[in-house]
């Protein structure tokens, strides 16, 4: 909680110590007036949020370059190589202040990128553009959106909008794009994913002109790298509002291209337990699950599975078996956008689970403490999240179905039984040594009763040594 409450009374701080630094650096020098900030750190100032990222345009040739090395050779860090790391292409520099102390805020670790005014030629089917020196005017319009076009002259304070929008479209809460938005989307496709994103972080509006350009340029998207997407989808997955993004993503068709796992559930029916179609009852599942990029995705690809297993059966929808279809399934849609192991694991765990206590009772109450230890224990680090992501499924259903109760009480059940839950690599209390004991040979028979002994520990963890031996007797004996 320390930690926590300290990181919350710095946000901002090292952006704020680390812009008065470079504005009392520059002072008197030949980059005095020419050092400005750029894009979301500008937007966040404006409308009063701790500014973030720290990024800077030097109006100067090759000045992203050549201004990082002069600040990092003036206050003594100047490495060759790697500070400041240089992308000559692009004109760009990333570089630290490591050894900086700054109005008492020690500013070891602050990375800081420096760009010049630029702009960007592309030619067909490539996503490296040729770069070039521009104006500032020239590198506002070549941007994303009105309002991340934004400057602020660090050595007076001056906020320049130089494509004359941006400030009224942050003060309207309107997205738009600094040139025509087909130019603009054509440049780079992944700004379509940053509109939808915005839309449903700050709840702006999105004019129909830009709504009518992302449906005309969703096949752009392709283009696009798979880890640059998913880069955007997780932004969008743990805002306020991800069924939002989900929904606009669907109509503009970006979805489809993305994911077209999704497509046959959008007008998916289901059964006597929902009112929603599959994509439908997905949006209010993910609505309703903690803002956890893991319980997200577990919520967005939980029913996944439904769209290869829907059969009727005497008039009756069934989704037979849709959980483990749906985990394989998610298993390679995770694994085309380039997630990292882990959290493809995670997700894929949530999905193969959320059906496991369905029969559990409305509160809960049918399910024995043998079977919650062993979900537990199947779930292992993954536990949170799949309750969470059932918990949510639960409040989706039809009225009927509805049951708000089970998964809360599961929960305080689980916490009571805690202390007698096996955890992970946690000894068996038989050993291999103690079955060679009884004159027994490794080998199958050695895995039978190991996983007789892992289940009477599930049904009674306090069961003695003595007693799992006669079990293991027992059952030789049968």
């Amino acid at each position: 909680m320390k930690i926590l409450l300290k990181d919350l009374l710095l946000e901002g701080a090292l952006e704020s110590a680390a812009e008065d630094f470079l504005k009392q650096s520059i002072r008197g020098t030949q980059w005095d007036g020419k050092v400005f900030a750029a894009g979301g750190y500008v937007r966040d100032q404006i409308i009063g949020r701790d500014a973030k990222d720290l990024d800077i345009l030097v109006d100067y040739p090759n000045g992203g370059i050549e201004f990082a090395k002069w600040l990092t050779k003036k206050v003594g860090n100047f490495k060759e190589g790697s500070n400041p790391v240089v992308f000559e292409r692009f004109g760009t520099s990333k570089f630290n202040l490591n050894g900086v102390t700054h109005n008492g805020m020690d500013l070891t670790g602050f990375e800081i990128e420096a760009v010049m005014p630029r702009s960007e030629k592309y030619t067909a089917g490539s996503r490296k553009p040729d770069v070039q020196l521009s104006t500032l005017k020239g590198d506002a319009e070549r941007r994303d959106l009105t309002f991340n076009s934004l400057f602020k002259n660090l050595s007076t304070g001056e906020i320049l909008d130089l494509t004359g929008k941006g400030v009224d479209d942050l003060k309207t809460g309107t997205i738009r794009t600094p040139l025509d938005p087909d130019s603009t989307f054509k440049d780079d496709p992944l700004r379509m994913l940053r509109v939808v994103r915005f839309y449903a972080k700050y709840n702006y509006e999105i004019p129909l002109n830009i709504i009518r350009s992302l449906k005309r340029n969703a096949p752009q998207i392709e283009n696009i790298s798979s880890e640059r997407i998913q880069d955007e989808l997780n932004k969008m997955l743990v805002t306020t509002q991800p069924d939002k993004a989900l929904k606009l993503l669907k109509i503009v068709g970006l979805l489809g291209y993305i994911i077209p796992e999704f497509k046959d559930a959008y007008k998916m029916t289901q059964n006597k337990h929902h009112v929603d179609t599959v994509f439908n009852h997905i949006l209010k599942v993910v609505k309703g699950t903690p803002a956890d990029l893991v319980t997200r995705l577990q919520a967005l690809f939980h029913d996944l599975g439904k769209t290869k297993t829907r059969s009727v059966v005497d008039n009756e929808v069934h989704f037979y078996n849709h959980e483990n279809i749906g985990a394989d399934m998610t298993k390679e849609v995770l694994k085309r956008l380039k997630y990292p192991v882990d959290v493809i694991d995670a997700v894929v765990t949530g999905v193969k689970y959320h059906m496991r206590l369905k029969g559990a009772g409305k509160e809960g109450e049918v399910v024995s403490d043998k079977a919650l230890r062993k979900f537990a224990v199947d779930l292992g680090d993954h536990l949170n999240s799949t309750l969470n992501l059932m918990h949510s499924d639960n409040l989706a259903h039809s009225a009927a179905s509805v049951m708000p109760n089970q998964i809360p009480n599961i929960i305080k059940r689980i916490e009571q039984l805690k202390s007698t839950i096996p955890t992970k690599g946690q000894k068996l209390p038989i050993s291999g040594d103690d079955l060679k004991s009884l004159g027994l040979k490794p080998g199958p028979l050695f895995t039978e009763l190991l996983n007789l002994v892992k289940e009477k520990q599930l049904e009674n963890p306090n069961t003695t040594k003595e007693e799992y031996l006669d079990l293991i007797k027992n059952h030789l004996n049968k």
